[in-house]
């Protein structure tokens, strides 16, 4: 199920999924880019860290245990990241458009009521 979320300043429209966000969960390990794409730049900046220091510290680490270990640990910690962006994603997206003052386009539809509810968003 889809929201449509409206920008009252320039007519744009664009839908939001209520539930599990695949693009998230799949692609956010990606430097972060659906995150920025998303205008959550928090969660992006924290990807693309994530990403640079991946890719950068066992290079740096000359013992090949620390560095398994450090590998290990990134990857657990950008797994869990990813399962909490994929279950949580698209709920911080609708909260990000709404602060930024965007509105549900059909404010009084059941969809918009039941991701309200979901999201825990009172108006």
């Amino acid at each position: 199920m889809k929201v449509t979320m409206k920008n009252p300043k320039t007519g744009e429209s664009k839908e939001v999924k209520v539930g599990w966000s695949w693009i998230l969960f799949l692609f956010s390990g990606f430097f972060g880019l659906p995150l920025f794409l998303r205008k959550l730049n928090v969660w992006g900046a924290i990807f693309l860290v994530l990403c640079i220091v991946f890719l950068v510290a066992p290079n740096v680490i000359p013992n090949d245990d620390d560095s398994f270990a450090l590998s290990l640990v990134l990857q657990l910690s950008s797994c869990g990241l990813s399962i909490f962006l994929g279950i949580k994603g698209n709920e911080m997206t609708a909260k990000n458009y709404l602060e930024s003052g965007w509105m549900f386009a059909e404010p009084d539809s059941q969809q918009t009521k039941m991701a309200k509810s979901r999201w825990g968003i009172m108006e």
